[in-house]
């Protein structure tokens, strides 16, 4: 299977609930493929569309439909449970069905996000299977160590733009990541770092208004992100007996193509700042 098949695949399925909540017969519609959806999914193969099907089912987005024959599953009437159609819902921008096919979901945000780093995006990945496999513990743990591996890189973009060798020590007074980020939101707010970005870009209109949504995200979106992976990945690495429900995991994992999209365009633009200002001298 082509590396981006499983998400196209699944894309396609997700379209046909979207048309149709009942779905009488996937065969017909593997068939047409090719013509519906104005031709977009005709190159994905058969397998992948079931696959992904077989997925949505085991995950109790669709079931067999009580309104037809009692051998519905075995003869395909199948409908969008209620469960299905509030996640079909909520689909936007910001939330997206990515635990159900791990692997495209990695190389979608290697795709989208070029500078995403190796090691965070592993444990990711990691996470993502644990979910599959509804190890909540598991995918709570390897996500959060995914956050701190990507903050930890932030905060080391920003300490490469500042060339301070004094505040590069404050940071390292402490090995713990709380205290780092806690220093390092005081840090760009006392050296007015948005200003200081948003002055070296300003002649690139494009790149000055997404800076400007960046650092919009980041107060709205990234500080708080942070303190869930932080203090979820605290709470279930430790025999305490806390449980994880599917629910807050997968939300969780929902959030964080939108939280490494933050960090890793800041860290873009800490870089080619600090290259600008290089070349300046």
């Amino acid at each position: 299977m082509p590396k981006m098949d499983g998400q196209l695949a699944l894309d396609f399925v997700l379209e046909l609930l979207r048309r149709d909540k009942h779905i009488h017969n996937l065969s017909n519609y593997l068939d047409s493929r090719d013509r519906i959806f104005d031709g977009k999914y005709r190159e994905v193969g058969k397998n992948a569309i079931v696959e992904a099907w077989t997925n949505l089912f085991l995950d109790g987005w669709i079931g067999p439909d009580p309104s037809q024959s009692s051998d519905s599953l075995t003869h395909g009437w199948l409908r969008l449970t209620s469960y299905g159609k509030s996640q079909l819902e909520s689909i936007g921008e910001d939330y997206y069905p990515i635990f159900l096919d791990p692997g495209s979901t990695i190389q979608a945000l290697k795709s989208t996000i070029p500078n995403i780093d190796i090691i965070a995006l592993k444990y990711f990945e990691e996470s993502l299977w644990a979910i599959k496999k509804h190890l909540y513990l598991s995918a709570i743990v390897t996500m959060g160590c995914a956050s701190e591996r990507s903050i930890l890189l932030l905060i080391e973009a920003t300490l490469d733009y500042y060339n301070d060798q004094e505040l590069r020590e404050q940071f390292n007074k402490s090995d713990k990541i709380k205290p780092k980020f806690e220093l390092f939101k005081k840090t760009i707010e006392k050296r007015r770092l948005k200003r200081e970005l948003a002055e070296i870009f300003r002649s690139d209109v494009i790149k000055s208004d997404d800076l400007k949504r960046q650092f919009i995200d980041f107060d709205n979106t990234l500080d708080q992100m942070f303190q869930i992976y932080r203090t979820n990945r605290n709470d279930a690495g430790h025999p305490s007996g806390i449980e994880f429900d599917q629910d807050i995991t997968r939300a969780e994992a929902a959030m964080f193509r939108k939280y490494c999209r933050i960090i890793y365009n800041l860290i873009s633009y800490l870089n080619e700042a600090t290259s600008l200002r290089e070349k300046a001298v």
